[in-house]
Order: structure tokens, then C-alpha cells, then sequence
């Protein structure tokens, strides 16, 4: 009976390895062709021959993107946009997240019907674009970063948690004579850390993946995120490629390589800052989304 459950147990884990290992494998192979293509020559990508590791290997795509002035300058431009809209978008989720959490908030129904409403009828594209110039946000990092300071999805999330964490650590703070931006900043922030973390992530992906919103409102080449200009570069490339001899053609990187190296190089930010927020990743989005 003992041999007959452990042999099972064996049976059943090895299973369950196999089942994540195939998952894994078709999960990450979309990825590793990515890479191998920007890593191969034009011709063995337009044959078919490259699946996961490069042919005819060359360097050649990343060298054409990366050198000169222009894809630092890119890289800087969407670091600061980055930075800046998260900064701001998580300060103004936080500010409006915690009111609408506590019962005692005179209208507080009123005000969520308005934000849900909001949510489901969001502003058509021309209004929006006459109201950023109207207010003179025009070809600046500002029209990236005011319009979008705060996601409504986002900011529920962060609303149920704080309405889930006990009331009775928010009564005891008051009886000592914390008010409520002592509660915020004590009490709810510290318990929040997972949740914050998460929506942190969220909003830093969504802003270094910018890419129609500079397209709308930045004229500016000097001040473009690095999404804009890479489609620059590879669109400037693009005669170079189709006038180039059959020898380079079997060299060099042509179009399919720069555009898989383009999404390598714009990647590589993420796929860093990703492994520090993980472990609060899922515990985040589950306790944000199923209590309260």
C-alpha cells in the first residue's frame, strides 16, 4: 500500500514537472527567436532557417542601432518620462485610492460613479488632443505624463486592499490622535507594500512602452521615448537595406534582424526590473483583486 502511494506521488510529480516544463518551453521559444533572429543575416531570416539560434551570427543589427547619439538620447528621454510619470501617477493613485476607501467620505458614491463612468466612456482622441494643447502641453514631456497621472483600473485595485485591511489598526491610530494623513502614511502605505509594488510595475511598463501618445503630442525628435525613435531608425535603415548588394545581403542585418533586435534593446529594461518585483507581484494582484 506504502510502495503503491509513493510510486503515485512519483508518478503524479513527474507529471506535473513535465507539464510545466513543456508550458515553459513554448512559453520562452517566442523569445529565443526574437533574439536569435536579431543575432542572424537578412537572407537566413527571409529562408526560414532561423528558429532559436542565429545563422549566419552578426552583430551588425545592435551596432546600427546603438551607435551614434541618437539611441542614448532616446534611452534618457524614456528613462526620465519613465521615472517622472510613475512618480506622479502612483502619488495621485495613492491620494485618491485612500478617500474613496473610507466609508465615512461624504459622496463618496457619487464620486466613484463619476471615476467608474470615466472608465467605461473614456474621452474620444480629438478632445483630448485639443485639450492637452489648450492647456499648452504640446511638445513636451508634461502631454506624456499629466494626461495619464492616474489609471482608474489601477487605482481600484489599490482601493479595495485599503478598504480590506482591518479597521480596528485605523480606530487605534485615531484614539492616539493620528489624523488621516498619519493613518495614510503609517499604517496603510507600510501594510500596502505588495499591492504598491505591483501597480508601481504596472505604471512603469506602460510608460517605457509609450509609444502613440509621443507619436500624438511630441514633435520634437530630441524628445521622443525610446519606442518612437527606434521605429525612426529602422524606418531610415530601411533604403540601406533594399539598396544593399547580395554579398551584404547575406552579411548584414537587414529589416527582420533590426526589428527583433529593436525589441530585444527596448525589453532589456524590464526583463531587469522585473526579478526585484516578483515575489511581490502575484501576492499583490491577488489581494488587491479578491478582498474587500
Amino acid at each position: 500500500m506504502v510502495a503503491s502511494s509513493s510510486f503515485r506521488f512519483r508518478l503524479e510529480s513527474i507529471l506535473i514537472y513535465l507539464g510545466l516544463g513543456i508550458f515553459a518551453f513554448i512559453a520562452v521559444t517566442p523569445f529565443l527567436h526574437t533574439i536569435a533572429r536579431s543575432f542572424s543575416a537578412e537572407a537566413p531570416i527571409l529562408r526560414g532557417e532561423v528558429y532559436v539560434w542565429p545563422v549566419g551570427f552578426s552583430f551588425d543589427a545592435y551596432e546600427r542601432l546603438v551607435i551614434g547619439g541618437t539611441f542614448w538620447l532616446a534611452y534618457r528621454n524614456s528613462f526620465i518620462i519613465t521615472t517622472s510619470a510613475t512618480l506622479v501617477q502612483m502619488f495621485m493613485t495613492i491620494l485618491c485610492a485612500y478617500p474613496l476607501s473610507r466609508t465615512y467620505l461624504p459622496g463618496r458614491n457619487f464620486f466613484m460613479t463619476l471615476i467608474v463612468f470615466q472608465m467605461i466612456f473614456p474621452p474620444s482622441l480629438i478632445p483630448f488632443y485639443l485639450t492637452v494643447r489648450e492647456v499648452g502641453l504640446i511638445d513636451s514631456w508634461g502631454s506624456l505624463i499629466w494626461p495619464y497621472a492616474i489609471n482608474t483600473f489601477n487605482m481600484i485595485v489599490l482601493k479595495s486592499y485599503f478598504q480590506a485591511l482591518p479597521r480596528e489598526l485605523e480606530e487605534s491610530a485615531i484614539i492616539d490622535g493620528a489624523n488621516d494623513f498619519r493613518v495614510l502614511i503609517h499604517i496603510m502605505l507600510p501594510l500596502s507594500v505588495p499591492v504598491l509594488l505591483t501597480l508601481t510595475l504596472f505604471y512603469v511598463v506602460a510608460n517605457w512602452n509609450l509609444f502613440l501618445p509621443a507619436i500624438f503630442f511630441i514633435n520634437d525628435g530630441n524628445k521622443q521615448p525610446l519606442q518612437v525613435i527606434l521605429r525612426d531608425m529602422i524606418w531610415s535603415m530601411q533604403l540601406a537595406t533594399q539598396t544593399a548588394s547580395a554579398d551584404d545581403f547575406e552579411r548584414l542585418a537587414g529589416m527582420e534582424a533590426l526589428k527583433a533586435s529593436s525589441v530585444i534593446i527596448a525589453a532589456i529594461p524590464m526583463l531587469i526590473a522585473y526579478p526585484f518585483f516578483q515575489r511581490y507581484f502575484i501576492k499583490g494582484i491577488l489581494l488587491g483583486a479578491i478582498k474587500g
